[in-house]
Parts: C-alpha cells; sequence; structure tokens
C-alpha cells in the first residue's frame, strides 16, 4: 500500500479530469492569476537554452511545457504515479482541449504513453515530420 503524497513536493493533485479541465480553462482565460504571471507561464526561454537530453529548444515556462501538434503550440503540463499517467493540454485560445487519465505500466518511463499519444494526435493531430512526440 502507497500513499498518493509519498512524492514530497511533486505536486500530487488529486483531481478528476472534468475539475482539471475547468481548471484549464479558467487559468488560460487568466482567472487563476494575474496577468503578467499568466503571460510568464506562456513565455518560453531563449530559443538557445537546449533540453541537456535531446538538444532541443526548451519547451518549459513557468509551470507549464509547450509542444507543437498538427501545426498548433499546445501548453500543457503531464504526470503520472504508480499505475496511471494524466495530462492537460490546450492552445492558448482554448479552440481545443484535452484532459486524459489512463491506466499505465510504465507510468514514469522514458517513452509517451502510447493510448496517450493517440489521444494527443486525435485532438491536436500529429507531430511534424522530424519531430519527437511529447514527453
Amino acid at each position: 500500500m502507497w500513499g498518493a503524497t509519498e512524492a514530497w513536493a511533486a505536486g500530487d493533485v488529486i483531481s478528476t479530469t472534468a475539475d482539471l479541465e475547468r481548471f484549464v480553462q479558467a487559468l488560460f482565460r487568466g482567472r487563476v492569476v494575474p496577468e503578467p504571471q499568466l503571460e510568464e507561464m506562456f513565455t518560453l526561454p531563449d530559443p538557445t537554452v537546449r533540453d541537456v537530453v535531446s538538444g532541443d529548444p526548451a519547451a518549459y515556462s513557468a509551470g507549464l511545457s509547450m509542444t507543437t501538434l498538427g501545426g498548433r503550440q499546445v501548453w500543457g503540463k503531464t504526470g503520472g504515479r504508480r499505475g496511471y499517467n494524466t495530462a492537460v493540454g490546450a492552445t492558448r485560445d482554448l479552440s481545443r482541449t484535452l484532459v486524459y487519465s489512463v491506466n499505465a505500466t510504465d507510468a514514469k518511463g522514458a517513452d509517451m504513453n502510447p493510448t496517450a499519444l493517440k489521444l494527443m494526435v486525435a485532438t491536436f493531430g500529429a507531430p511534424s515530420e522530424g519531430q519527437a512526440p511529447p514527453a
């Protein structure tokens, strides 16, 4: 038996996908944090800042990550614990949103959960040729 709060400072938010959807809608509409902080959340580091593993330009801001799928910038956050993988993602204008929680045996694996990747591609579109799938 293990507790959902065992990961100390990892966040450990316990929620439903419906609640997460409402939160993303409120966050992106400026109802959660003041406008300057919201803009910081949608601002990536200078393109010369690189991911230490892949060498790609950094894709993390102040609390969100960004990837391009189907030609769209998708902003969100992922998480996983034993047995599941969860994420929220949306276009900045909220024309497309996705919140999922899937059972997984690879919640902390290096590769994208195959079921989650199918959901993301169906919602936002496929990664561009040569682009790695979202992590």
